[in-house]
């Protein structure tokens, strides 16, 4: 214990006023060589506490010399300071790190060769599969095919058919006691109704096949019953062997959409990287929480975004100490570099990622510029390996910092509100970072994934579906003329219709227009539409797509 502070007969210490502290703070106490040596404090305030200073905030890029013969000068690390109020600091030791000098306006002294860009296809999207006559169920198809499909539709049946034989005389009500096997035209219909109840939010699934005036839609009750529907709908979300556990549960079915992902579209240059959040409040080991997101309570995920089209490229999600990192990464990596080699595995060299400051250290910084790779992100105050900051820089002023070797280039700037008249590197990172945010507000609009449930795999589930129709729908506008402008909901109400067009299979469906042609027959048969027990009905005509 220190004899420094004041204690009590019973060698408890003492609680200090406001004033007591401050003078004990500032005293030899915590001037020595300790733990806490490294820590910033904020001024007081006008009760008298202390407030840990606010991190730091940059934006940091990253270039260096190669054996390459491409002669453009682009840099490959800067970062970037912003506001920041004054602190206390109480004996802190620079960590500006060796070599680091001042420069004009971001210049480099020298000219740098840098990385050859070399992704491992063409960047975009791959004719192959999507092109400007594909319709936005043949961009959905390109994402969602015959092997993810098959893989699903063997999981539910196979899930279902073992709950089916579960069942006793005192189960006979349970909603898999009819259970038949389920087939690609239903799962054309289950997938159309989803994406329709995103759009249409009710307080309860049961509401979507409510009589109830303020309720009833006769879309939803035409398409399936309640009891086959909710079958579906409980059996479809254990997409994994019925006897897995914990991550198994989801995400083979999500590296298999991950990798058709991959194969559609191929990340330009620019990429981002962030956290990727599905909320759930329910029972989880991994369940993590941070007050600062807008699910307080969520599922972590990291994505890696294309920054020109906001298309979901890659993701990883956290499972504690059995997360899927690359498995060809040493143990004693840090956390940065295995989540950044796991989301960078399926691309080339050379891409320019953006991340924020979570990630941002120069040990990641090294390791990637090893990897040939850039990097351009924020930075916390404090961080070892940088410049030290400059407390006392104007307003709208900037700083620049060069390491001996010319391989970074570091930024320091004072206001970052102040947009129009930042550095460039600054208007460059908020750009090319917004890639990851506009994924997340797609995501936020219409998705399934947002109602709550108490299993955390069911939630994964209709999260991964609903990147799934938003990476369909950026399939779908980048393959049309630029000119051609089309909101998420219109995309997801033709993929509604052409989901149903598709498993066009029952009575009302038939006479919907446009869907089916009518012939003629000369053995009249049994009207399966206006036809009753009670009123049998013939006809000699019928639907020639059907059988």
């Amino acid at each position: 214990m220190d004899t420094s502070v004041p204690t009590t007969s019973s060698g408890r210490r003492m609680r200090l006023s406001a004033a007591e502290a401050l003078k004990l703070f500032q005293s030899d106490v915590f001037n020595s060589d300790n733990e806490n040596e490294n820590l910033d404090f904020s001024e007081s305030d006008s009760d008298g506490e202390f407030l840990p200073a606010a991190a730091e905030r940059s934006a940091v890029m990253e270039s260096s010399s190669s054996d390459e013969s491409d002669t453009e000068n682009v840099p490959l690390l800067q970062y970037l300071g912003c506001k920041r109020r004054k602190v206390l600091q109480t004996n802190r030791k620079t960590n500006s790190g060796e070599g680091w000098e001042r420069v004009e306006d971001g210049v480099l002294s020298r000219t740098l060769n840098t990385f050859r860009f070399s992704p491992k296809t063409t960047p975009g999207v791959n004719p192959e599969l999507v092109s400007e006559s594909s319709t936005p169920l043949d961009c959905f198809l390109a994402l969602f095919d015959d092997e993810v499909r098959t893989s699903l539709l063997d999981a539910t049946n196979t899930y279902a058919t073992l709950k089916k034989t579960q069942n006793n005389s005192a189960r006979k009500h349970s909603v898999f006691a009819s259970w038949n096997n389920l087939g690609i035209y239903e799962l054309y219909k289950f997938s159309a109704v989803q994406m329709a109840m995103g759009i249409c939010k009710r307080p309860s699934i049961q509401d979507y096949f409510s009589t109830r005036n303020v309720f009833s839609t006769s879309f939803y009750s035409q398409t399936f019953s309640w009891n086959r529907f909710l079958s579906i709908f409980q059996a479809m979300l254990h997409v994994g062997e019925p006897d897995a556990d914990g991550k198994l549960k989801i995400e083979p079915f999500i590296n298999k959409l991950l990798e058709k992902f991959q194969l559609a579209f191929t990340a330009y240059q620019e990429i981002a990287i962030d956290e990727m959040i599905v909320g759930f409040k329910g029972r989880w080991q991994y369940k993590q929480y941070n007050a600062t997101k807008p699910s307080k309570y969520h599922i972590k995920s990291f994505g890696l975004v294309d920054s020109k089209t906001s298309y979901v490229v890659n993701l990883l999600t956290y499972y504690g100490s059995t997360t899927s990192y690359n498995p060809t990464n040493e143990n004693e990596s840090s956390h940065s570099i295995q989540v950044f080699d796991t989301l960078l595995r399926p691309l080339g060299t050379a891409y320019h990622i953006f991340a924020d400051r979570y990630y941002t250290t120069r040990v990641l910084v090294d390791h990637l510029l090893k990897q040939k790779q850039y990097y351009t992100g924020t930075v916390q105050r404090g961080r070892v390996g940088f410049p030290q900051w400059n407390d006392k820089l104007q307003h709208m002023a900037s700083e620049y910092f060069s390491n001996s070797t010319r391989s970074m280039l570091a930024v320091s700037w004072k206001d970052k509100k102040a947009k129009k008249t930042c550095p460039s590197v600054i208007d460059t990172y908020n750009n090319k970072m917004n890639g990851c945010d506009v994924a997340d507000q797609r995501l936020g609009y219409y998705g399934l994934h947002t109602r709550k449930t108490k299993q955390w795999w069911k939630k994964l589930f209709q999260w991964i579906m609903e990147i799934c129709y938003i990476n369909a729908y950026v399939l779908y506008k980048e393959t049309r003329p630029r000119t051609t402008k089309i909101p998420l909901k219109d995309f997801k109400l033709k993929l509604i219709d052409e989901l149903l067009i598709a498993a066009a299979d029952t009575p009302v469906q038939r006479l919907q227009p446009g869907m089916h042609l009518v012939g003629y027959v000369k053995q009249d048969r049994r009207c399966a539409v206006s036809s009753t027990p009670a009123k049998p009905r013939r006809t000699n005509y019928i639907c020639e797509g059907c059988d």
